[in-house]
């Protein structure tokens, strides 16, 4: 039996620790919502550039029902009540998950698709002006303007030196890819994804896998262009006086030498929203004539 003022201090020893352990869970739960409120609202952020460019109805409409599911999640952060918004921020991120899973998909597809685009002319490049190939040797013969043809283009002409470029940026193009590819078989992702009861951290791994895709295929796809744009080097000036523009002002949505339907992907890679861009481009088409 606790005699004198023995149960007292036992009382409040016990009472001391029940509220060192609620006010431990609150702070945690908070420090928890804090954390799923940025990490959520970066990645919606990010995925906005995604989703403008790229982007179907369907999706773009998935898109705009994550923004309301998280503004519901953040009210209820505001308000402290840290459990249910945390719970709210957790629903966001799994469907968040399966909209990433899309587009990262789609990237991969889209950056194998530029960089087939241009192996064709950059093997040719490579063998054709390589100092075996047959063109080199003519460099040291006389050459008479009025009676011969020269057997290369004076715009090829650089593609002498350039061939080791456009055989490196090849190569770089398609390393990045397939590091984009070489993510979808983490084997710590699979179990992930075939995990029923994911935790918080497992859906912020996932993210994470997706975004990596998107920065090696956004990489990928940018080694496929410059080679586009090196390839079609003689036509800068022309581009220049068709715009108006200044060397420094060609962005890729005035670079011509880019083939029309990958100028979504140059202008998406420097995070830029392709539609504002391209009322940039009509503007200045029209001011220009």
């Amino acid at each position: 039996m606790f005699k004198g003022r023995t149960l007292p201090i036992i009382l409040f020893i016990l009472v001391s620790v029940l509220l060192t352990n609620s006010r431990a869970d609150a702070i945690s739960s908070a420090v928890k919502a804090q954390n799923d409120y940025v990490y959520t609202l970066d990645n919606l952020r990010s995925i906005r550039i995604l989703i403008e460019n790229f982007g179907t109805q369907e999706q773009k409409t998935l898109y705009e029902e994550l923004k309301v599911q998280f503004n519901s999640a953040s009210e209820e952060f505001y308000a402290q009540n840290f459990i249910s918004s945390y719970q709210k921020f957790y629903n966001v991120k799994e469907r968040l998950i399966a909209l990433m899973e899309i587009l990262s998909d789609m990237y991969i597809k889209r950056t194998q698709e530029i960089l087939d685009s241009t192996s064709k002319s950059s093997f040719d490049i490579i063998i054709k002006y390589g100092s075996k190939g047959g063109l080199k040797q003519y460099f040291t013969r006389p050459y008479n303007p009025v009676d011969e043809i020269k057997p290369y283009k004076e715009e090829e002409y650089h593609f002498f030196h350039d061939k080791e470029i456009i055989e490196r940026y090849l190569k770089n193009g398609f390393k990045n890819l397939q590091s984009a590819k070489r993510i979808l078989e983490d084997e710590d992702l699979k179990i992930i994804k075939n995990r029923k009861n994911k935790t918080s951290r497992n859906l912020d791994y996932t993210i994470d896998m997706y975004s990596k895709i998107i920065i090696y295929c956004r990489l990928g796809k940018q080694y496929g262009l410059e080679i586009h744009k090196l390839i079609k080097a003689h036509q800068i000036g022309d581009i220049l006086k068709k715009y108006d523009l200044s060397g420094r002002s060609l962005d890729p949505i005035f670079d011509d030498r880019i083939p029309e339907e990958y100028k979504v992907d140059a202008t998406d890679n420097l995070k830029l929203i392709y539609s504002i861009e391209k009322e940039r481009l009509n503007s200045r088409y029209r001011n220009a004539r």
